[in-house]
């Protein structure tokens, strides 16, 4: 049996109108091609479905345990077809994101209000999770694309790694530190205070203050004071002397306003290194290519402004090894 949806729309034509000749001008047919289609229809079945002899055309019981099962079909199929189209254009559907805090401040969450903004019917739902799980969630298949730290993904295997942002992070604490008080320091001065952040890529540790802990597990570093949330590492920074790390966009408002200011340290490895993330074997939806456009627009605006403000606020000091 080989049922088509064209062959179905025409018995519900035939059905609606009960007359052949009216059901072939509402589908544009001559009458002996929708003869054809409807007799290839009931040849496929090896039944009867509608009365030919009386005055108007009726359907049989066979008929009409086809017809409301045709019904159904043909509007779900059709249903189908415009969300398809709509999909395409972005107007319906959903897009789940996973974005690491850096990220998320520093291009996603910009880029996620604009698509917002663009397609209001588009259902976008968003998680900002510790970095390692934003990897777990892809993985998990529970958000379309990831967008956090891949330094650790370069070669991990069923995913897909796109390097977007390579941004300069620089110290900050609050005004009158004592950390402020000489134009240089060395990592040995960082030591003697908590840093406030989330967990430090394994690939930093030789070099992070040594005031922090590895995890046996991942050989992250796991700061004294752990805030998985940047907005409460400057609220807890400014009112402690706590030291925390950001790119110097993200703090510049503060930086400003004189709550905080950025200790004289610079080195090579204190860098973001973050991008997209996916499942290898799956397509992307329109919705999130869109995100990564987007994205990609927004850190080319972003990276020379923060390259000019980190040589703006680091004038002068010497970078660590």
């Amino acid at each position: 049996m080989h049922l088509k949806l064209r062959q179905l729309s025409h018995a519900l034509a035939v059905w609606r109108h009960g007359s052949f000749r009216r059901a072939a001008a509402e589908q544009h047919l001559s009458q002996p091609a929708l003869s054809r289609s409807i007799q290839n229809l009931e040849e496929s079945l090896g039944v009867l479905l509608f009365d030919r002899q009386t005055t108007e055309v009726t359907p049989t019981a066979f008929g009409d345990a086809l017809l409301r099962r045709a019904e159904i079909i043909v509007t779900e199929a059709a249903e189908l077809e415009r969300e398809m189209k709509l999909l395409k254009g972005l107007d319906v559907g959903g897009l789940s994101v996973a974005m690491g805090v850096y990220a998320a401040e520093m291009s996603g969450n910009r880029a996620l209000a604009e698509l917002s903004s663009a397609h209001p019917d588009l259902q976008i739902r968003v998680q900002l999770r510790n970095w390692r799980d934003v990897e777990r969630v892809v993985r998990d298949r529970r958000a379309d694309i990831g967008f956090g730290e891949i330094g650790h993904l370069m070669d991990a295997p069923g995913l897909r790694v796109e390097p977007v942002g390579r941004h300069e992070l620089v110290f900050f604490c609050r005004a009158g530190h004592p950390l402020l008080a000489r134009n240089t320091i060395s990592a040995e001065d960082l030591d003697r205070y908590p840093f406030a952040g989330v967990p430090i890529p394994s690939r930093a540790a030789p070099l992070f203050p040594r005031n922090c802990r590895i995890d046996q597990t991942t050989g992250d570093l796991i700061p004294p004071i752990l805030v998985e949330d940047l907005t409460a590492v400057r609220t807890l920074v400014a009112n402690s002397d706590a030291f925390g790390s950001a790119t110097p966009v993200q703090v510049e408002p503060w930086l400003r306003s004189g709550e905080l200011a950025v200790v004289p340290f610079r080195a090579s490895w204190l860098r973001l290194n973050y991008g997209f993330i996916f499942i290898e074997s799956r397509s992307l939806s329109p919705a999130a290519e869109t995100f990564t456009e987007l994205v990609r627009r927004i850190e080319q605006e972003v990276e020379p402004k923060n390259r000019i403000l980190a040589d703006t606020v680091l004038q002068g000091v010497r970078s660590a090894l």
